[in-house]
């Protein structure tokens, strides 16, 4: 093909021009990756001030409890001598920079004449001057609380949880807490040190890592120990921040810190993109460092922004220039564009421009010309199809109104009897039916179901329904009335059709029912106790499958107030859109739970409505026959 001809390679041109914008792609590439390279090294140094921090908290801890076990034994060789007690308290508040305070509490009564007796010593929140005072008084029930209590239960050394001290240093503090015991191994009091909490979070507040980071620390029970927000100490927990925040994960957050894990976690704060490192410490409490990527990426993002305004300036110029050359080699595509529109408008009929090339463009244009074409023929066959099926829907609905309007709808209106039936297709017509006759004292009855649906069901119906008719009102036996109807339905039938039946004549003076189930389902018998079950029936064969057959008939007596429950398989065999069916267990428990009062009606249109409600919407698979027979 000539170069100059092929509009394929006049287009490669155009493709070549714009390649360029490959190099995008490239430092988008280029971005991705050394964001991730980025993302890995802010997170291990991160995790290194954590570490860190974590290493300095520890030393504090250690240092402090260091400073209790080491003179436990020196305060059990002087418990007489007071000012001995109190000298300890003093060294060990002026030996540890990290302890505010520190106190040896003596169990109620130990010492006599005193209800409480508590050496303690500290630095005044305001004064800095060391103070000694004894700690006990009514106003101050140390026994009772937490940094006496619980490592008196736990006999071992205790750090308490966070709290405001009133009687003690006044200001907020946790206490390490070891129990005193004498020889016996008796504990006979607690000996205390104190670490001031806002000189814990001055510290911990000067740990960033990056200029927006900050550092948290939560006790055991998720409160805040430490936090930039200072009104946030003792008195919100990690739990109380999360129900503010949009991003969930910062509930599994607090869970992982108090559970004592170590980790990392991203979430949004406050919308921006953050990630929090965080380890447990020795004592129960847990530290994280949330660092925010905007911090990390802020030097990137000038350079991206930069990078991206050059690589515009290059594409803008360069579409300036491709701009004129696209319109040269688009004209012809926008007319067939206008002409397809045209068309695609409905004017089946709109002029396609010819074109003088031999190119891809003449390939174009012949392919619009034929799909023109082929569109007008295609609606031509449309509209004889269209009317072909409107005739042959309303066909359907013409022979959907002459089968409903064969069934009787004339209930019985009887003070001793109620009936009532229904069916539903499945299709427009279907092969299900009902019948029953009033003479006198006798009801005669019927429900059936022809194999298969649609039309041929529907013409089988109708011709076992005029069998049953003529033949029932020859007032035979109800096993001839069957055999009979049986070889009407064998005689002719090729397509070897068959309906399951279920016949019987009851006696509405005497509750004597004679009854013959060909094939079909057995029915519910609901007594007038309102116990339910299917009643027994000998297993004819279905009528239409074999001329001759010797039907039986069988005889029960039913009490008054009992109902007979009549249905064909699409009540059963209803599915949910899973393929599980309704089924003959759900069919009873239905029944069971129905009032023995409930009309006949009400009955079958609760039944319906039912099955409906159990396949939630599914298409109905089987046409569905209900008929209730209540003999008051």
């Amino acid at each position: 093909m000539n170069w100059q001809k092929s509009f394929s390679s006049r287009l490669s041109l155009f493709v070549l021009l714009i390649a360029s914008g490959l190099m995008l792609g490239v430092a988008i590439l280029l971005g991705l990756f050394s964001s991730s390279s980025i993302r890995q090294v802010s997170r291990n140094m991160a995790q290194q001030h954590l570490n860190r921090s974590i290493l300095e908290i520890e030393q504090v801890i250690t240092e402090v409890e260091r400073a209790v076990d080491n003179l436990d034994w020196v305060v059990l060789q002087n418990l007489d001598d007071e000012k001995f007690l109190y000298q300890v308290t003093r060294e060990i508040v002026q030996a540890n920079p990290n302890i505010v305070g520190s106190a040896i509490a003596f169990e109620p009564g130990y010492y006599k004449g005193r209800k409480y007796f508590s050496p303690y010593s500290y630095i005044g929140d305001q004064t800095h001057e060391l103070r000694s005072i004894q700690l006990g008084n009514e106003d101050y029930d140390y026994p009772t609380l937490d940094w006496y209590q619980i490592p008196k239960l736990l006999g071992k050394p205790y750090w308490s949880e966070p709290y405001y001290d009133d009687g003690g240093g006044g200001q907020r503090m946790s206490t390490y807490s070891m129990p005193l015991k004498d020889e016996d191994g008796k504990i006979i009091g607690i000996m205390t040190a104190d670490i001031s909490l806002d000189w814990l979070s001055d510290w911990v507040n000067s740990i960033r890592p990056y200029r927006n980071s900050f550092t948290m620390m939560i006790g055991r029970n998720g409160s805040f120990i430490a936090h930039p927000d200072s009104t946030k100490v003792l008195n919100e927990t990690i739990f109380t921040v999360a129900m503010d925040l949009p991003d969930t994960t910062a509930f599994q957050l607090g869970k992982d810190m108090l559970a004592g894990k170590r980790g990392m976690q991203r979430f949004s704060l406050n919308g921006k993109d953050s990630f929090m490192v965080y380890g447990p410490i020795s004592n129960g409490w847990s530290m994280g460092i949330v660092n925010l990527y905007g911090d990390i990426f802020s030097s990137v993002r000038r350079f991206n922004m930069f990078l991206v305004i050059t690589l515009l300036l290059g594409l803008i110029g360069m579409f300036i220039g491709c701009r004129n050359m696209i319109r040269r080699l688009t004209m012809p595509i926008v007319e067939f564009t206008n002409s397809a529109m045209t068309i695609a408008k409905g004017n089946f009929q709109a002029m396609i421009p010819e074109v003088e090339t031999q190119d891809e463009l003449k390939k174009l244009r012949d392919s619009l010309d034929y799909m023109q074409r082929s569109i007008n023929e295609y609606i031509g066959e449309l509209k004889t199809t269209t009317a072909s099926n409107e005739r042959y829907e309303s066909e359907l609905n013409i022979a959907r109104e002459i089968q409903m309007s064969m069934l009787p709808q004339n209930f019985p209106q009887r003070e001793d009897c109620s009936l009532f039936a229904m069916v539903q297709p499945a299709k427009e017509v279907g092969g299900d039916l009902y019948d029953f006759v009033d003479v006198g004292d006798s009801l005669f009855f019927l429900v059936g179901d022809v194999s298969g649906k649609g039309v041929p069901a529907a013409l089988f119906m109708a011709i076992a329904r005029a069998a049953f008719r003529f033949i029932g009102a020859l007032g035979l036996p109800m096993r001839e009335v069957v055999r009979r109807v049986n070889d009407c339905l064998c005689d002719g039938n090729t397509n070897e059709m068959f309906v399951t039946l279920f016949a019987a004549c009851l006696d509405l003076k005497t509750g004597d029912m004679v009854y013959c189930n060909a094939g079909h389902n057995p029915i519910v018998l609901i007594g007038p106790d309102g116990k339910s079950s299917f009643l027994q029936a000998k297993p004819n064969l279905a009528a239409g499958l074999f001329e001759g057959f010797p039907y039986e008939d069988e005889q029960i007596h039913l009490e008054r107030g009992t109902r007979l429950v009549l249905y064909t398989d699409g009540v059963t065999e209803a599915e949910r859109s899973d393929k599980v069916q309704y089924g003959e267990e759900k069919l009873l428990k239905w029944a069971a739970g129905l009032n023995p009062l409930t009309s006949s009606h009400a009955a079958v249109q609760d039944l319906f409505a039912h099955v409906k409600k159990f396949t939630a919407g599914a298409d109905q698979n089987d046409d569905i026959t209900i008929m209730s027979l209540l003999w008051k």
